[in-house]
């Protein structure tokens, strides 16, 4: 690890930890998997359909990594993520460091919202993430919950970008707020899941449509309890995609031109049949450069003992542009 130049040393190490597990640092996404066009010369009546000549891609196929971390001199293989285990908040891990035995780097900032739980970039390298209670409510009380924040490109620092209204207050009985984050480069929006004020009894759940530019809240789908959310621009148009906490579910709604919802919400597939090991919930979807999508799936009830488990299972999917549905990949 490159040195850190002396206007940054309010930044800090923490002690390399051989049993770290290392999370590779997320890259963007690149455009590819276009479907053929209709060929020129007419169709024979018994020719099969042809899909509409629309790119297949994920909505945040922009997306960039932090500018900091060139800066601090980190190498190709340091990673950043909220998913660290025994750290609290958002830090940098880089297998290269201290000679090669590993480091770990977090900002002053960069815990000040407790522990972390979703998050992603934009194409600036901006991060937005949001508390998540994994350990108890001291450090993560549920009043803080449905604040998203934003870590700068550039300076480094974490700060409150927007407190998102929750449908009714929080409670003991649901401490978690945002759990879902996702972003879309063509409108420049942020779309957050939020769990917030719903109860067992009540599913009072939002997803919000937030503006980048502005940092408000453009549009809002309520009475939805999901987590996973993600946006794909399909042979049919853009979506938003969701995985919902009450049942083993994926469903999605039509996006306009300007990322607004649109239409009624659509049933995507059900899990309740695939291998999912037993764990159900969509916690984050991430969809491919073409036609393919990944979800990470665990065991969720609204407790703090599910939350901290942070055990998953992986289950991948494969999009037909023809009929604009995901069913489970075949087995390799």
């Amino acid at each position: 690890m490159h040195p850190i130049r002396p206007n940054l040393m309010r930044q800090r190490w923490l002690a390399p930890r051989p049993a770290l597990p290392i999370l590779w640092l997320l890259t963007m996404l690149w455009l590819a998997g276009c479907t053929p066009a209709a060929p020129a010369t007419p169709v024979p009546a018994t020719a099969e359909p042809t899909a509409p000549a629309r790119l297949l891609s994920a909505g945040d196929f922009c997306r960039r990594g932090p500018r900091f971390t060139a800066a601090l001199g980190f190498g190709d293989q340091a990673s950043i993520g909220t998913a660290i285990q025994g750290v609290m908040g958002l830090a940098i891990v880089d297998p290269t460091a201290n000679q090669g035995q590993g480091g770990l780097y977090q900002h002053p900032t960069w815990d000040d919202a407790g522990y972390l739980g979703a998050w992603t970039y934009d194409r600036s390298g901006n991060v937005y993430t949001a508390p998540a209670p994994l350990v108890s409510l001291v450090e993560n009380p549920p009043e803080k919950q449905n604040i998203v924040y934003k870590v700068d490109s550039d300076s480094q620092i974490m700060a409150p970008w927007i407190d998102l209204p929750a449908a009714l207050p929080p409670s003991g009985a649901n401490p978690f707020g945002v759990v879902g984050l996702a972003y879309d480069c063509d409108s420049e929006l942020l779309y957050a899941a939020s769990l917030a004020g719903s109860t067992a009894g009540q599913e009072v759940g939002r997803i919000f449509v937030i503006d980048l530019a502005s940092g408000q809240v453009v549009d809002m789908l309520e009475g939805i309890d999901a987590m996973g959310v993600g946006v794909y621009n399909g042979s049919q148009g853009k979506r938003l995609y969701y995985g919902l906490t009450r049942r083993p579910e994926m469903w999605s709604i039509a996006l306009d031109e300007q990322g607004r919802f649109t239409g009624e919400p659509r049933f995507e597939l059900s899990l309740a049949d695939l291998p999912t090991e037993g764990r159900q919930t969509v916690r984050r979807i991430r969809f491919g450069s073409g036609a393919d999508a990944t979800l990470y799936l665990v065991n969720f009830n609204y407790t703090l003992q599910v939350a901290g488990e942070r055990q998953e299972t992986i289950l991948r999917l494969t999009y037909d542009p023809f009929s604009d549905t995901w069913s489970a990949a075949a087995a390799p």
